[in-house]
């Protein structure tokens, strides 16, 4: 949420140095949009996204293969993002990496057994090496997806492998974190319109830099 919402400047004096003269056209307001939808489209088309996570989610919930599992953990990445691209259109959202990064790299041994058994499987001689043990890496990475109008949300994922080589343990980590955060932020937009609409039967939005600003004005 804007640190800006809600702040009134109706009593605010400016003034400035006696030779110099101020145009207030050439003051550029910058209108920070984070945390409520930016015109009446992005409510509609998040809508619409929500429509069809539903749907979907209606069908896992009913079936006997799930439970009642958080949504990140059984709605697959693929499905979000053609229902993003159903609802936003495929011009209409954007997604930015804001930052990624492993938080956790750990040696993890390996049971005899449990290495005899990889071997196999991987076709490898079964003679055991002083390299017994596997890596496991814990990263973290925030996300932010911005649609067409300017309404965006940011998450926070984390992603966690374990594998026997170190760099493709700390790609795929990394990679888990990133959808991770995607898919927060997909499911994240259908409490920003709950948020919105409480605001705004309470008069939240009425005063300060978004003083007449409604969001239908914002087509």
């Amino acid at each position: 949420m804007s640190s800006h919402t809600n702040i009134s400047y109706s009593n605010t004096l400016y003034s400035s140095a006696s030779s110099s003269k101020i145009d207030i056209k050439e003051l550029n307001i910058i209108e920070d949009w984070d945390g409520r939808p930016a015109s009446d489209w992005s409510v509609r088309r998040i809508g619409v996204l929500q429509s069809k996570i539903e749907q979907f989610t209606y069908t896992i919930y009913h079936s006997n293969r799930y439970g009642k599992h958080n949504l990140t953990k059984v709605i697959p990445n693929h499905i979000l993002k053609q229902f993003a691209n159903e609802a936003f259109g495929y011009d209409g959202w954007k997604m930015e990496v804001v930052e990624v990064e492993a938080t956790e790299c750990l040696e993890v041994p390996i049971s005899q057994s449990s290495l005899h058994l990889n071997q196999l499987q991987q076709g490898e001689s079964t003679t055991t090496t002083d390299q017994d043990f596997t890596f496991m890496v814990i990263a973290e990475a925030e996300v932010k997806i911005t649609l067409k109008d300017g309404t965006n949300t940011k998450r926070t994922g984390v992603g966690k492998a374990t594998m026997p080589s170190k760099g493709n343990c700390f790609s795929k980590a990394k990679k888990e974190a990133v959808s991770d955060a995607l898919k927060k932020c997909l499911l994240g937009f259908e409490q920003i319109i709950i948020d919105y609409d409480a605001k705004k039967q309470k008069n939240y939005f009425v005063d300060g830099l978004y003083g007449s600003k409604d969001s239908s004005k914002h087509t």
